[in-house]
Formats: structure tokens, sequence, C-alpha cells
């Protein structure tokens, strides 16, 4: 169904499409995540992608056939799943998350949406899922060490190299479970195959490739950038939308402690922090780890406390199941006449012009600015705003505002507006905001070194040749940054081109 459309067509998160495609684009141009450019995500989250790439897909294609691939290698693991730890009803149910999440076209939550948005934090839930169930549910036979370790492997691998958060957050639980059902030749074999794809990996990108990658983690932890990605903790635990999910966690602990699994309870209760952390890491909040915890405490015992908090957590989690389920059939219907190609034109065109995102959403350029009042009867309204400081550059006060829709249609504005000025060929940007991949829209150049997406320090920014400041950017905390630290050089750098969207310097 996902293929049928004969395109990909998104409605939401344009910035995040942006941030997949160059990341894509890049690595398939030869360049290797950490040591080409900083991110925090591991490899294994874009190189299916990639892989079809290089098969001579377009890149919107290319994104659903990898997520078919990822839902084909997932199919004999999870049957593995159902046929040796559960009952066949919760094995068809177990299968069906997996390959919602896997397949999904869209990341979760409530909102009808087609967005490819955090597509890895989908594909981590699903093989977290298999791990998890693996390491902690007892066998229905006789155990299959070798097999069981060899899914666990597969499975933390991409955790590792994919998003290593999840692997972080489940590692202390799954370990647990493992030691606490004596399974230490299982364990060892997981080691064995995330060691082996370690190596492969290393073969491919080099060892400089894992100081890179842990060097791009500390870099993202110790910003302020992007401290969180969606509510603080606090929030998360115990806000209305997030307490029953908390009070259900909490009370499945208690029910297998008291009595029903006292083991299993404390296996629970490492993995719970560990999803709560996971969540809270994720945009959207998301909590998709109501709908394990049901099967986890379904498949160890069926009284009436366990059926009653399994039914509340799936109640909780099923609009997001819901709404990922539909996501294909969502993406089906979509009136192709409300999108244009996300790369009508420019260097991506011919090749990639198989995604799209909604016209009005891609034209419709809204900016928020603070309101300033000039008239006496109402200038004390900006003595009372509490605002901070207005950004400055080289002694200009720059507009405080944000730019909040119409990050397509500003890239291609700014990129042609480049090409007619005469000063994008053969020459790089780095750019004062969160995004920059302007010459995937013209005729300028990737930025060597330069992040898909600012997190901190200017990377890349001795390789380019202009920096670019955006009047309206989409991250002014970025562009704040961005802009001292450059002052913080020292540099004196020449305005070569003034508009209404940027302002263009040359680099000394």
């Amino acid at each position: 169904m996902a293929l049928a459309k004969g395109g990909l067509y998104v409605d939401r998160h344009e910035g995040d499409t942006l941030h997949l495609t160059e990341i894509v684009m890049r690595m398939a141009q030869g360049q290797w995540p950490h040591v080409d450019f900083v991110t925090p995500l591991g490899v294994l989250g874009f190189l299916p992608i990639v892989a079809f790439v290089w098969l001579g897909f377009g890149i919107g294609a290319a994104i659903v056939w990898a997520q078919i691939a990822v839902a084909l290698l997932l199919v004999p693991m999870v049957f593995w799943v159902g046929r040796s730890r559960l009952s066949r009803g919760m094995a068809y149910g177990v299968g069906a998350l997996v390959m919602i999440m896997t397949l999904a076209m869209v990341h979760g939550e409530a909102v009808p949406s087609l967005s490819m948005s955090m597509h890895y934090n989908r594909w981590a839930w699903a093989f977290a899922f298999v791990a998890i169930l693996i390491a902690t549910l007892e066998p229905k036979h006789a155990s299959n060490a070798w097999l069981d370790g060899i899914i666990m492997g597969v499975a933390f691998s991409f955790l590792v190299m994919g998003k290593i958060t999840y692997g972080v957050a489940f590692v202390p639980g799954v370990a647990a479970a493992l030691a606490m059902r004596g399974q230490w030749k299982a364990m060892a074999v997981a080691t064995g195959v995330v060691a082996l794809f370690a190596v492969a990996l290393t073969v491919i990108g080099g060892v400089a490739m894992w100081p890179a990658y842990i060097a791009d983690l500390a870099l993202v932890a110790s910003t302020d950038i992007r401290p969180r990605a969606g509510v603080d903790l606090g929030t998360l635990l115990l806000a209305p939308h997030y307490i029953l999910g908390t009070a259900v966690l909490f009370l499945s602990v208690v029910v297998l402690r008291r009595g029903l699994n006292p083991p299993f309870g404390l296996v629970v209760m490492l993995l719970g922090v560990g999803m709560i952390y996971v969540t809270f890491q994720n945009f959207g909040n998301d909590p998709k780890w109501l709908a394990l915890l049901a099967v986890m405490m379904l498949a160890v015992a069926r009284t009436p406390q366990v059926i009653a908090l399994a039914v509340v957590a799936c109640a909780l989690i099923g609009p997001s199941f819901y709404n990922m389920a539909i996501s294909p059939a969502h993406h089906f219907v979509a009136k192709a006449e409300a999108y244009g190609p996300l790369f009508e034109s420019g260097p991506l065109a011919e090749t990639h012009g198989d995604i799209y995102t909604k016209k009005e959403r891609a034209n419709n350029i809204l900016e928020r600015h603070p309101a300033v009042f000039e008239s006496e009867e109402f200038a004390y309204l900006n003595d009372l705003a509490d605002r901070r400081s207005e950004p400055e550059f080289q002694g200009e006060v720059l507009p405080s505002c944000r730019q909040e829709l119409g990050m397509v249609g500003v890239s291609y504005a700014i990129a042609r507006d480049l090409d007619k000025a005469g000063l994008s060929d053969g020459k790089s940007v780095f750019v004062a905001d969160t995004f920059g991949g302007f010459w995937m829209f013209g005729g300028l150049e990737p930025t060597v070194g330069a992040a898909p997406w600012y997190y901190g320090k200017l990377t890349g920014y001795d390789n380019a040749d202009y920096l670019l400041v955006p009047t309206c950017p989409t991250t002014p905390s970025a562009r704040r940054s961005i802009l001292a630290e450059v002052e913080a050089r020292g540099d004196v750098l020449e305005e070569l081109r003034r508009t209404e969207l940027y302002i263009l310097y040359a680099r000394p």
C-alpha cells in the first residue's frame, strides 16, 4: 500500500524530512556519519535507505523500500518470539505491533498525519520489543540459546548503532533478566553478534568512526540548544496526560513483587526506568512501551489484576498504534494535487523527485515576531514584556523572530537567490540555524564537515566560503549560539548580500 501511491507524501515535519534527506544524500556520496559530519544518530538508522539509493531508487521510494526490508528482517525474529514464548493469539498480536511500528508512515501519537520523521525511533522500538521479550520470557519448550542470542544480538546491534539511547536504556534490564534465568550462553552469543556488527562497520567506516561517534554523543549531551525532545521528566511522570501510564507501570511492579513473580517484578522495574528514559528522549513522548508491558504481564500470568493493568495499558497506547496502523491507508488516499515535489528543481530533482510535501505548508511562510508598540499609549507594554535580549552580530541588532512554517519555500527562495546573484557556483555556506542544506536546492556545494542538524560548535565552519544568517531562523537559540561562537573567534566578516530572508557574509 505504501508503494502503490507512486511516491512518498509528507504533510508534517518538513525540517526532519530535510534532515533525513541530507544525511542519506551525503552518505550516498561516500560520507560517513560522525567521521564526515556530526550526528548522534547511528549509521544503521540510515544505511537501509542509503542502500536503496545506491541501487538507483529515488529518496521517496528508498525510504519506503527500506521500511519493507527492515520489516522482512524482523519477520523471522518475531516468528521465533511467538513460536517459543507466546500463545498463538498473543504471537499474532506481537507480530502486528512490531510490523505496525516498522511500516508506519507516522511516528505515532494520536494526530493523523504523514511523516517519516524519527523513523529510527519506530524501528528501534520494534527491535526492542523482540529483544526484551526473548530476554524476559521463559521459552515454552527447550531453550535454544544460540537462536535467542543471535536474535538479541541483531536487535541490540541496531539499538547501539542506530539509536544508542535504546541500547543504554535497556541493557540493564535485559542483562538482569538473562542473568536471573541463567542464560549466560545466550548473553555471550548476543554480545558476540554485536561485536561482529561493530567489526563490520569498522571495516566499512574506519576505526575513527568510534571515537567520533562518542564525541558526537558527548556534544549532544552537553549542549543546551535542545536539552530535551519534549516535556520535562516531571511532566512526563506526573502530568494528567501521562500519570495513568506511570501508575500502570508502578502497579505492575507492585503486583509482581507482592508474590506473583518477584524476580520478574525486579526486571520490569529495571526495564521501566529505561522505558521512561527513552520516552523522555523521544519527540512526542509517546509511551509505546505500554503495549510491551501489557504483553509481558499477560505472558507471565492472567490474574484479574494483571488483566486489568494490561487492558488499561492497551487503552492508553491504543490511539498511537491505531494512528500508525492506518497511516499507509492515509498515505494512499492523500490528494496528490495538494502536494508538490520537495525537489522540483536543483541537483536532486531528476533522481529524487518522488518525495512530496504539502503545498500550503511549503509555500505559506509564517514568521513569529514579538509585538513592539510605537505609540505613546502602549509603549509601556514593551517594558513589561519579559523578553530575552535582542540577538546581535558585528554590532547590529538582528530581528527577534522565528520561522514557524514554509521551510521548503524559504530554502528554495534562498538557494535560487544565491544562484541568480552568482554567489553559489562552487561555493559552500555555513548557516546560522539548525538546518543548512541549501545545497540540495541549488548550485551550492555541501559544506564539508557541517552537521545536518546543529547541536553545538562550529563543525564545518572553517570549510565554508560564506556565513549565512537567516533573518528569521527556525531555531533562534541556534542562531544566537552560532553567532556568539563566531564573534568569540574575533573574525570580522564582510557583508556580501542582504535580503529580506538572509544576510550573507564572506568568511575571512
